[in-house]
């Protein structure tokens, strides 16, 4: 009985069991703060308009501690995850950071050939975007 009622509850929650579902909830929403810190911060320190002081070092730090936040939230959530999400995150992972790692490592011969100059954001973009395709060819593969 428990084993059908767990597979109606993962089926039913889009392949997560509701725990995880709960969990990646907290995992989006602490992102969505540290994105929000985070653009907010840059514009408001481009823009100059904190006076030079603690209060610009202050909103430089916000987006640290929310990452720390997004840090604390993920771990909880691979904790707490049962096997398959794990793997399913694992394989993610594999593939953002080891996508991520060659944009870093290759991306500046290019640089030096001519191809505009990225910022280290811009190559972090390049993780995400490989984290999240690795998190969706993981969910097609398992399902």
């Amino acid at each position: 009985m428990a084993e059908e009622t767990r597979g109606r509850s993962w089926t039913r929650c889009g392949g997560t069991t509701p725990r995880d579902r709960r969990n990646q909830l907290r995992v989006l929403w602490t992102m969505a703060a540290w994105a929000v810190c985070f653009v907010a911060g840059s514009l408001l320190i481009e823009r100059e308009v904190l006076p030079v002081g603690a209060g610009r070092w202050t909103v430089a730090a916000l987006p640290c501690l929310a990452a720390v936040l997004v840090l604390v939230a993920y771990a909880r959530f691979l904790r707490e995850a049962d096997e398959l999400q794990r793997l399913v995150q694992l394989e993610a992972l594999a593939l953002g950071f080891g996508g991520a790692f060659f944009a870093f490592m290759g991306y500046p011969l290019f640089e030096r050939l001519g191809a505009p100059t990225l910022d280290v954001g811009d190559l972090g973009v390049v993780m995400a975007l490989l984290y999240s395709l690795g998190g969706l060819l993981g969910w097609r593969r398992y399902r």
